[in-house]
């Protein structure tokens, strides 16, 4: 899944979040979390798009942030007790898009993810609550 713009804010916005890509329970200290393989039901929220709702059949393998542009840095992943913090940035060194994201959850059954971004100086977010539907995908 690959990551796009945001008019007017030329945020980078990880379109994979909406549609779904992957998190685990228990990651590595620099992995990112991976889900359950199956049905998910994702529902994302910001200021841009407003509140939106899909249902998205998650892969084993899939990434939770999606394909990253060739100019991003490789995501920066700390792990805090339950959470895990996400850091991307993008573009040139000398005016980079920067993108956090905090993971709760226990992948499984559920997930939040909580989005600040910062883009030549302008700021946005979002906000992704995910429920586990079934293992099998209908499609």
């Amino acid at each position: 899944m690959k990551l796009s713009r945001l008019a007017p804010f030329g945020l980078v916005f990880p379109l994979a979040l909406i549609a779904g890509a992957g998190p685990s329970a228990t990651a590595a200290e620099d992995e990112l979390p991976k889900r359950r393989p199956g049905l998910w039901r994702i529902s994302t929220i910001s200021p841009e798009i407003g509140m939106r709702t899909n249902e998205v059949c998650i892969e084993e393998g899939d990434s939770v942030i999606g394909a990253l542009d060739e100019n991003c840095t490789k995501p920066l992943v700390t792990h805090a007790k339950d959470q895990t913090i996400v850091t991307i940035e993008c573009g040139p060194k000398d005016s980079r898009d920067v993108t956090s994201l905090l993971f709760t959850g226990d992948f499984r059954n559920w997930y939040r993810a909580q989005s600040r971004m910062t883009a030549k100086g302008a700021r946005s977010g979002f906000t992704i609550d995910a429920k586990f539907l079934s293992e099998r995908c209908t499609r």
